[in-house]
């Protein structure tokens, strides 16, 4: 992934750490062609600004209005801003090492799709049983918090199967699980 390139650039950087978000500037790491300088924040626009916004949805940070379009905007800026204060970083809403760096961390914490079987067919609003718990379980695990694994898809479910949708411009985000969700949470579990 783009983002962990980045990082990787970082850490390899002359071999120097991380400088302080708030008042160094880090040079520029190449990366794979591409030159990013970092921070990132409002104004800036790109694959890596789309790339931190999937992260930070994933991480379930939503983003409602605009989804990952590839503009750091106000409510990117906002987002980042709750997920700093939420892990005690700097407060300043922009993606800088420190945050790339714990925002990576956070989803990362995943295990292998095999442990996560997933049902075929519809589910939504009103459905119960055992296919829907084993969506639960595979949110659960890609930082899509579904609320209680108990089995029944109510709105804290739907809500979770929506935020995941709005990472993908493929997918109808409607809060309902079917062949289309299931390819991409299929595509999160193995990432």
């Amino acid at each position: 992934m783009f983002i962990e390139d980045v990082s990787e650039a970082l850490r390899n950087f002359n071999g120097a750490a991380p400088p302080n978000e708030q008042t160094e500037t880090p040079p520029t790491p190449v990366v794979k062609g591409t030159s990013v300088t970092l921070p990132i924040g409002e104004g800036d626009a790109g694959s890596f600004v789309r790339d931190i916004q999937q992260q930070l949805i994933r991480a379930g940070y939503r983003l409602p209005r605009f989804g990952a379009d590839g503009i750091y905007g106000e409510e990117t800026e906002n987002a980042v801003m709750r997920f700093q204060r939420n892990f005690n970083l700097a407060v300043d809403g922009l993606v800088g090492p420190n945050t790339l760096s714990k925002l990576q961390q956070v989803n990362q914490q995943r295990i292998s799709a095999p442990d996560f079987p997933l049902p075929s067919g519809i589910l939504r609003r009103g459905s119960e049983g055992e296919g829907v718990r084993q969506v639960q379980r595979a949110l659960k695990q890609i930082n899509f918090d579904p609320g209680p694994i108990d089995g029944i898809y109510g709105p804290r479910t739907e809500d979770a199967v929506r935020r995941f949708q709005l990472m993908y411009a493929a997918l109808a985000d409607d809060g309902i699980y079917g062949p289309n969700t299931r390819k991409y949470i299929r595509m999160e579990l193995e990432d």
